[in-house]
């Protein structure tokens, strides 16, 4: 039977978030160990392009195809033998992982986040997959779908939820989820932070009415996709942790796949304008700088360079960089203008850092989340330790010049 959730606790979301439970660190209570061989999901999704049921800002499923590119050619290199885990520290929608699975590019993958909102959401659609189905339903029925004014009390109504203080974990876990999944479903371009509107305004005069994003049985089919990835041990975990306790806590639970059998794939958020756009960006009011330090906080741009400081000097196996073009990035050598990783002495000596190539690449490619403009070509920038030699160069992948 269904929780009623109108019932749950509601308060101010920014008067009530240093109360807020939290949900646990992984899905289960400890890191969950790689299950192998890993078994065989049997979907139609697999082989579809979309497989998220989350709407994300600058979604990279466009871009999953020239990824999978590069990660099958640098599979069965002598350096890359093979991918038995993928890594996604900024999982968002996840929407590049869920491809690189579901075709057999990569083993296994390991999604994490920062976004409460967003790991609750990814941790419940895996481990309480038929709870959250049921709650989908739910609102879909009693709210989205009759639109107008009930749609619109519903979207507020989850806009300042948060769980009460002695919720259950399991609890607040599938509540964060429900709102996740509502909110992205029924807000302008599935933005969470809270700039963003009701899709068709709050007077509802458009034809594209809140519930035109809701598609309850996609949602449900990519849901139980999902659980069944989770239950094959093809989905390893959700995290939720920032990027860096990802990538230095991966060699400690699974160091039997350092360092050539593990890649990361980093999205990091836009090095411009991701504070209108996620909830936990690299602006200093944002998940990553919000920490209480006022004027000291690093500001956007410094956060971005302590993630190229630490894929530049400190990573400890392959990844792969996907960011919106900026000249910053490969002019500034506080961010990527090296040719190749500078590990120190030590971490060499300690934690094995190789020295690897960078290796650059344009791909033209259309944007999901771009105001009031609508979509448009834009060039990514992707960036990778994979073999310089295995990394194509085509039409679709161009050089810097």
């Amino acid at each position: 039977m269904i929780q009623k959730v109108d019932m749950l606790a509601v308060a101010p979301m920014r008067a009530a978030s240093a109360a807020t439970p939290r949900i646990s660190t992984h899905i289960l209570g400890n890191a969950r160990q790689l299950v192998s061989p890993p078994g065989v999901v049997d979907h139609a999704l697999t082989t579809s392009r979309y497989q998220s049921p989350l709407r994300y800002p600058g979604a990279k499923s466009s871009l999953a195809p020239v990824i999978s590119r590069i990660l099958d050619a640098a599979k069965g290199s002598r350096a890359v033998p093979a991918i038995n885990l993928l890594v996604e520290p900024f999982a968002g929608g996840a929407s590049a992982s869920l491809r690189l699975v579901g075709q057999g590019i990569v083993d296994r993958v390991l999604l994490a986040d920062v976004d409460q909102l967003v790991t609750a959401f990814w941790q419940a659609a895996a481990a309480d997959t038929e709870a959250l189905i049921d709650r989908a339903r739910d609102e879909w029925t009693r709210y989205v779908k009759p639109g107008g004014a009930t749609g619109v009390a519903r979207w507020d109504y989850w806009r300042s939820w948060v769980p009460a203080r002695n919720a259950k974990p399991a609890t607040v876990r599938l509540g964060l989820a429900t709102q996740c999944l509502f909110l992205n479903r029924t807000t302008f371009s599935g933005i969470l932070h809270g700039k963003a509107g009701p899709i068709g305004g709050r007077k509802q005069e458009s034809p594209y009415g809140i519930g035109c994003r809701w598609n309850p049985d996609a949602i449900e089919e990519r849901l139980r996709y999902i659980g069944q990835l989770y239950q094959a041990g093809r989905l390893v975990d959700v995290w939720h942790k920032d990027w860096k306790q990802t990538l230095a806590d991966v060699p400690e639970y699974y160091p039997q796949l350092i360092p050539s059998r593990v890649v990361a794939y980093l999205d990091p958020p836009y090095l411009e304008k991701a504070s209108h756009l996620y909830r936990a960006s690299f602006d200093p009011t944002g998940g990553y700088g919000g920490d209480g330090l006022g004027k000291s906080r690093p500001n956007d741009h410094m956060l971005h360079m302590q993630l190229a400081a630490y894929l530049r000097t400190k990573a400890q196996f392959r990844w792969l960089l996907s960011y919106d073009n900026n000249p910053l990035l490969i002019d500034s050598p506080w961010l990527y203008a090296h040719a190749r990783m500078r590990p120190s002495p030590e971490d060499r000596e300690t934690l094995g850092v190789r020295s690897w190539t960078l290796t650059k690449r344009l791909v033209t490619m259309r944007y999901t989340a771009s105001g009031k403009t609508g979509k448009r070509d834009a060039n990514e920038l992707l960036i990778t330790t994979l073999p310089p030699s295995t990394v194509p160069v085509d039409h679709q992948l161009r050089e810097l010049t």
